[in-house]
């Protein structure tokens, strides 16, 4: 089954490994990255090995409910100003 995901990154992802995420989303914050997309479970393991060998530092993975309508496809419960939502069963953020 294909869920929603956003997975928040330290630092920028290169040219290379930006290609390696294939039809998922990305954007480029301070001194941080989203990558957003739809995966299966196999697909989200993969992605999260393949960011570990790089020693891309993983600091938030989010399951969303959806997409909203914002221009940059930021699921309107991610928005880093909404803090709130912990009901979520799949939410990691490293202290």
């Amino acid at each position: 089954m294909h869920e929603h995901y956003q997975i928040r990154v330290y630092g920028f992802l290169g040219p290379l490994l930006r290609m390696a995420l294939g039809g998922l989303r990305h954007r480029t914050l301070p001194r941080q990255c989203t990558i957003r997309g739809k995966l299966t479970d196999a697909d989200l393991q993969r992605l999260l090995t393949r960011l570990d060998r790089s020693g891309v530092e993983v600091i938030c993975l989010r399951r969303v409910a959806g997409v909203s309508s914002a221009a940059d496809g930021v699921p309107a419960d991610a928005r880093p100003h909404d803090r709130s939502a912990t009901s979520n069963p799949l939410t990691w953020e490293r202290s």
